[in-house]
């Protein structure tokens, strides 16, 4: 049974808002038409979905309003109260829970409220883990086929019979003829093997002969005489929450901090050997990731020695089954987290020299994450960090921004265009996203799952968060144990 709990609503003094203050008012440059291209990120997805509330603060629709562009259309998403059974994706959120802040569904996602506009929409970014290849080759979307083709079908409408049948995203941008393009895509080329943890060329992995071929494709199709095109590279995915919040020891579900035998900390453990570890189960090796999706097995004592209470049983490591089955894990071990960098390092140095090729504006997200993720990000003499749920910068998944993460972003872009343009635009006023709580505008209470383990994350969380990032087309994923496939993962 869920326990129903208050919605968490994060205070900020007031007397922050001084300090806060925007940056002085600067003249609009000439940018009359803004389309913005690509995954999650652009369509502005936090807790592992995507609602009107989440639109209108992503990155676009903040930078759209800061260049003063009034007719800027979205597929605005409503945001239903819960229900039992759910229908529709549930929305996740910070919420209170006796002491403790934890993670829970706050409500569901609704339909899109946009359905009728005869154009194109401004903001073509989708949810339903796109790939780079997805923009340029999913022309007629088919729902029920899998997770991507049923969020295309709702954001480019081109599934069979539909307005735009037979136009890709790239396709439906220049319908639009934007002078100013945004591109943020790739990620999901790499991220797949972040939340499987399972890394593996092909399937969760997009080569790097591959990834480049398709951005090619991607950039020059958007690159027209006179247009301003920005892009951005992939953040490290082996860094977000996800992957960072539990640490590779036991430790005491009440406070969440190590558990000591003999003054030092005792590992979890895993299926492998170690160098010191000949039989398994073995604790874990210094450098192994243990996702947030083991915090609802740790609850069950699986990766806890017995001397500790727990079951004595290792964690599940992810793995392939061939020819088509895709087995997910809580565990990447160092190896594996090395395969991941790697290759988002590859792929970014791809994104970089095609964006030069064609003169687009580089954000480098990368270095941009990998500075906040050392030393946060201040504002207001408030220290804001990528810690879950208490360090301001990501949502409730652990893996996409908050509302304060995507204004960061929408005052790159503005800073970026500035000088690469030497123009005057407006930076956003981050403080209205910091002192500006998001939460359901609908009456409803947080629901925390009581299987979700000492961090709140429950089977079913990591369920829908595989269904939102899946593998390459053909694989399939089986949760561990369970038998139960996850269908909204099978790609094209």
């Amino acid at each position: 049974m869920m326990m129903k709990r208050m919605t968490f609503r994060a205070a900020v003094s007031a007397g922050v808002l001084t300090a806060l203050a925007a940056s002085p008012l600067f003249s609009q440059t000439a940018f009359h038409k803004f389309v913005a291209v690509g995954d999650s990120l652009v369509a502005g997805e936090e807790g592992n979905c995507l609602v009107e509330r989440h639109q209108n603060r992503s990155w676009v629709k903040l930078v759209a309003n800061q260049l003063g562009i009034s007719d800027f259309q979205q597929p605005l998403i409503s945001e239903r109260a819960l229900t039992n059974p759910l229908t529709g994706q549930p929305c996740l959120g910070a919420v209170i829970s006796g002491q403790t802040i934890t993670v829970g569904a706050v409500s569901q996602m609704g339909t899109n409220q946009n359905a009728a506009l005869s154009r194109p929409y401004d903001n073509l970014g989708f949810i339903g883990s796109p790939r780079i290849k997805d923009f340029v080759d999913l022309k007629v979307s088919v729902p029920g086929r899998s997770g991507t083709d049923n969020v295309a079908a709702i954001v480019l409408r081109n599934f069979a019979g539909g307005p735009f049948e037979g136009m890709s995203a790239v396709d439906e941008a220049n319908s639009l003829n934007p002078d100013l393009v945004g591109l943020w895509a790739g990620n999901n080329d790499v991220l797949g093997a972040a939340t499987s943890a399972v890394a593996i060329d092909g399937v969760t992995l997009t080569p790097v002969a591959a990834f480049e071929a398709k951005y090619t494709e991607v950039l020059t199709g958007l690159a027209a005489s006179g247009r301003t095109i920005v892009t951005f590279t992939i953040p490290d995915v082996a860094a977000i929450p996800f992957e960072t919040t539990i640490p590779p020891v036991v430790v005491n579900p009440a406070t969440r901090q190590p558990v000591l035998v003999g003054g030092q900390p005792v590992g979890l453990l895993g299926p492998r050997t170690t160098s010191t570890c000949s039989t398994p189960p073995c604790p874990l090796p210094a450098g192994t990731l243990v996702t947030l999706s083991a915090s609802s097995l740790l609850a069950q004592g699986i990766g806890i020695p017995v001397a500790l209470g727990g079951t004595g049983l290792p964690l599940p490591d992810g793995g392939f089954s061939p020819p088509s089955t895709l087995n997910p894990g809580v565990l990447l071990y160092p190896d594996e987290v090395a395969l991941i960098q790697q290759r988002t390092i590859d792929l970014n140095a791809k994104i970089g020299s095609i964006s030069a090729a064609n003169g687009a504006i580089l954000i480098d997200a990368y270095s941009l994450f990998n500075e906040i993720k050392v030393n946060g990000f201040e504002i207001g003499g408030i220290t804001l960090t990528a810690s879950f749920l208490t360090g301001g910068l990501f949502s409730a998944d652990g893996v996409h921004p908050s509302q304060i993460g995507y204004a960061i972003f929408a005052d790159q872009v503005i800073q970026a265009l500035n000088a690469a343009k030497g123009s005057g635009i407006e930076r956003p006023d981050i403080a209205h996203a910091l002192l500006t709580p998001n939460v359901p505008t609908i009456s409803t209470a947080g629901e925390v799952d009581p299987s979700g383990g000492p961090y709140g994350f429950s089977l079913s969380m990591w369920k829908e968060l595989l269904g939102s990032f899946g593998p390459e087309e053909g694989i399939s994923v089986v949760l561990p144990g369970s038998g139960k496939r996850v269908p909204r993962v099978v790609h094209r």
